[in-house]
């Protein structure tokens, strides 16, 4: 049997969570002790770990209660929803991510901002989670879309025409 101070220690999760699950019907003991300590069976720290999981993939407690009292037939649907709702919101990130980046590109280009040049917006990509691919997909869709917009953007970078040349040369191969 474990107390709360070994699901505690066991699960690094603080003593007023444990407390809380067992407040709202997540998690209730298994037996108090003999000075009415809470004890938990192996069962229920399974059940534990299953709510931290949870609750780590986003869910909310009143889906967690949901989750553990259905067949798993049920909980598949409830994940794959749960996996849908996430793919749905990377999307949205991903097309609010391409318009913060056009902005950004149009305030280089229109107010001729020169707090990037070449080495700082590549480092501010990479540094965002880009690769050196992402970056020469993006180049190559900028010079596909305007042409003009993409050597005015690389001429406010700083970059000389030789530096344009290569930059042209490596998104056409």
């Amino acid at each position: 049997m474990y107390t709360i101070k070994d699901l505690k220690n066991k699960f690094n999760i603080s003593r007023s969570t444990i407390l809380y699950y067992d407040k709202s019907g997540l998690l209730s003991p298994t037996k108090r002790s003999s000075n009415n300590y809470r004890l938990y069976d192996e069962k229920k720290v399974d059940r534990l770990r299953k709510i931290i999981m949870y609750r780590e993939a986003g869910i909310s407690l009143n889906k967690i209660k949901e989750l553990l009292d259905i067949k798993n037939t049920e909980v598949s649907n409830i994940l794959k929803n749960r996996l849908h709702q996430i793919q749905l919101q990377i999307k949205q990130l991903k097309i609010q991510e391409k318009l913060v980046l056009e902005f950004l590109t149009k305030e280089v280009i229109i107010n001729e901002n020169h707090s990037f040049n070449n080495r700082t917006w590549t480092e501010m990509l990479l540094n965002l989670g880009y690769k050196e691919e992402d970056l020469i997909t993006w180049h190559r869709e900028f010079e596909g879309n305007s042409p003009k917009e993409h050597y005015k953007f690389l001429k406010c970078l700083g970059m000389d025409n030789k530096e344009i040349k290569n930059v042209l040369e490596k998104i056409r191969k």
